[in-house]
């Protein structure tokens, strides 16, 4: 196997572990928000520092991927690892915040694995380099920008639909930071520097944070089980339609296989009860009346 696709798939995993723990962790403690201007007292300073380090793995994230990404062809390759970044959060919740996990959730594991497995397997090198279509990139920025205002508007006449809608935008907004990576990544070649230090990079990293406040917004607006699963499942599926409308990719229909069966793992992970990162133990305990 070629030793740079071994690494891609390493830093792969690393940077959507990092990510989706960075995002459990910031949400467990986002609540120290909600003290400001007070969130340096001593009695808020140690949420606040937690949070920090969820932020700062979220924001490491971003040069793992992009690391990842210059060492393969193909977006949503790395895209499709996003399955075991959940598998660790499940974890994370498993021995941090004591949560069970049973037999529904080992399997929905099980699948994440088959369906990764499938997806790098049959993974095939490019017979050349990366190339973008620029034109193809900004009507396909185009295109996504009218149809979340459309979906944004629908769900403010018909008054329903906003978790949905904003967990399917968070989604698509990682998609598209993995695209960006990509792009920064096939600019700056030749230097480490110059993969950095672009409006690529920069975009895909205001992308990654605006996934993750499009995701708060949904959580306002309904469960965990429906924003989880719609904002993951997203992310492995846009980047493969958009490597195809932006470099031109396809990848086998076994991988597509794939990708289908790592998106029924993440429903079935992600909508189990009591599975969402939300709050600490303390946190959740009931106030005195």
């Amino acid at each position: 196997m070629d030793p740079n696709f071994v690494t891609a798939l390493i830093m792969g995993c690393c940077a959507t572990i990092s990510m989706n723990l960075g995002k459990g962790i910031q949400k467990m403690k986002v609540v120290v928000w909600k003290t400001w201007p007070r969130v340096l007292a001593p009695e808020n300073r140690r949420n606040f520092l937690i949070w920090c380090i969820g932020m700062t793995m979220t924001a490491g994230a971003g040069i793992l991927f992009t690391e990842a990404l210059n060492k393969t062809d193909k977006s949503s390759i790395v895209a499709s690892l996003n399955g075991i970044g959940l598998i660790a959060l499940a974890f994370f919740t498993m021995s941090v915040l004591k949560e069970k996990v049973g037999g529904r959730e080992w399997g929905a594991i099980g699948l994440i694995i088959i369906g990764t497995a499938l997806v790098q397997y049959f993974n095939d090198k490019g017979a050349v380099e990366q190339v973008y279509n620029s034109t193809s990139l900004f009507v396909t920025l185009g295109v996504s920008l009218g149809t979340f205002v459309l979906l944004v508007l629908g769900t403010k006449v018909l008054n329903k639909g906003r978790a949905f809608v904003f967990a399917a935008i968070a989604g698509t907004f990682l998609g598209l930071m993995v695209i960006f990576f990509d792009i920064a990544g096939v600019v700056g070649e030749g230097s480490a520097a110059a993969k950095y230090l672009n409006w690529y990079w920069v975009t895909g990293f205001m992308c990654g944070n605006g996934a993750f406040v499009f995701t708060n917004m949904a959580f306002f607006s309904g469960s965990a089980t429906m924003v989880v699963p719609t904002v993951n499942s997203f992310m492995i599926i846009m980047p493969m339609i958009f490597e195809y409308l932006i470099f031109g990719v396809n990848l086998k229909p076994v991988q597509y296989a794939g990708a289908a069966v790592i998106v029924t793992g993440v429903i079935i992970l992600t909508t189990g009860a009591g599975h969402a990162v939300s709050e600490t133990p303390e946190q959740a305990k009931p106030k005195p009346a």
